[in-house]
């Protein structure tokens, strides 16, 4: 088990139920659960969608790797995205709204705390 309530720092956890390449999933809610039970000063969230396949990454991101085909290359790679495009391309928008959010927070507490920068 990874000890993860010595980690100082914030956290930022998201999967898909949906990842036929790895559990991350159970992981994440094996991770959240413990975090739950035990104290701990990391600030995280548990993000687990139903759809999202292995590619949980904001939609932006992906935008910018792939520019022309993204539907196609994951439809064509993930049984999921063609089953579930709709709810799979919301996950990664969903991920990119929470993850840029944190990130202008987590910078702007830096900022904060270090003033001199």
């Amino acid at each position: 088990m990874i000890k993860i309530e010595n980690i100082k720092g914030k956290l930022f956890l998201v999967d898909a139920e949906d990842d036929s390449f790895w559990e991350t999933a159970k992981y994440i809610h094996r991770m959240d659960q413990r975090l739950k039970e035990r104290p701990h000063t990391c600030e995280y969230e548990a993000l687990v969608y139903e759809h999202g396949t292995h590619f949980v990454l904001p939609e932006s991101l992906l935008r910018k790797a792939l520019p022309v085909g993204l539907k196609f290359v994951l439809r064509f790679v993930f049984k999921a995205a063609k089953d579930y495009p709709g709810e799979c391309e919301a996950t990664r928008k969903d991920i990119d709204r929470k993850l840029s959010a944190a990130l202008k927070e987590w910078r702007e507490d830096f900022v904060n705390d270090h003033p001199s920068l």
